[in-house]
C-alpha cells in the first residue's frame, strides 16, 4: 500500500522499533523486519501524509516521502501503519507534499480526520492559513480561501453538495503574498473581494 514517512534531515527514522540498523534509510531502499505492531515496533508510517507531521514537523530540515508498506501490515484507528517491508519510492518537496495531502481528500472525501494544523502545515474547512515560505495551506468548502506568505504553497478544494468539484494548488507569489485568495473564474487563483 501506498502511504507516507517522515524522517529526519539525514534520513533516519527515529520512531518504531529504534533499532540502529533499521534508522537510516536511502532513496530506492528496501528495508525488512520480522514483525510490526503499530507504537512498538515494525516501519511506521501514515496514510494520510498530514499524519507525519505530529513526529516531523514541516520545519526545513525534514523530509518526507511516499514509500510503499508491505509485509505484515498494522493500522490503528488514528491512521498509524506499521508494516515489516518498507520502500522510500519518492522525496516530497513541499508542493508534493501538498498535492498528496489533496489527494489523500480527494479520494476520500468523507473521513473525518481530513483537517489538521500541526507542524507547518494547515488543511482547514473553509479557510486557512501558511505563516512562512515552504508551509502549506489547504482549504477545502464552497468557496476556499487561503492567506499565504510569499513562497508558501496555497491549495483549493472547491466544494458542492459535498462532493469536490475543483482544485487548484499554487505556490504564493510575492504579488499574492498575505492575501485572501480564492478560485475566481477560469479557475484561476485571485484576491477575495
Amino acid at each position: 500500500m501506498i502511504a507516507y514517512k517522515g524522517f529526519t534531515e539525514d534520513l533516519c527514522s527515529v520512531m518504531g522499533d529504534g533499532k540502529e540498523e533499521n534508522c537510516k534509510f536511502q532513496l530506492n531502499e528496501t528495508k525488512t523486519v520480522d514483525e510490526s505492531k503499530t507504537g512498538r515496533n515494525g516501519f511506521h508510517c501514515c496514510e494520510n501524509p498530514t499524519g507525519c507531521l505530529a513526529y516531523y514537523p514541516m520545519n526545513g530540515k525534514n523530509r518526507f516521502f511516499k514509500v510503499e508498506a508491505a509485509g505484515d501490515i498494522n493500522e490503528d484507528a488514528g491512521g498509524r501503519i506499521a508494516c515489516t517491508t518498507i520502500t522510500l519510492l519518492q522525496e516530497l518537496a513541499p508542493m508534493d507534499f501538498a498535492a498528496e495531502a489533496m489527494r489523500y481528500i480527494i479520494n476520500h472525501p468523507d473521513r473525518s480526520e481530513w483537517e489538521s494544523s500541526c507542524g507547518g502545515v494547515s488543511v482547514q474547512k473553509d479557510e486557512a492559513n501558511a505563516e512562512g515560505k515552504d508551509y502549506i495551506a489547504i482549504a477545502r468548502g464552497a468557496d476556499p480561501v487561503v492567506t499565504g506568505a510569499e513562497g508558501s504553497v496555497a491549495g483549493f478544494l472547491q466544494e458542492k453538495n459535498g462532493q469536490i468539484v475543483q482544485c487548484k494548488l499554487i505556490r504564493v507569489s510575492s504579488e499574492l503574498a498575505g492575501k485572501r485568495l480564492h478560485i475566481g473564474k477560469d479557475r484561476k487563483v485571485v484576491e477575495e473581494g
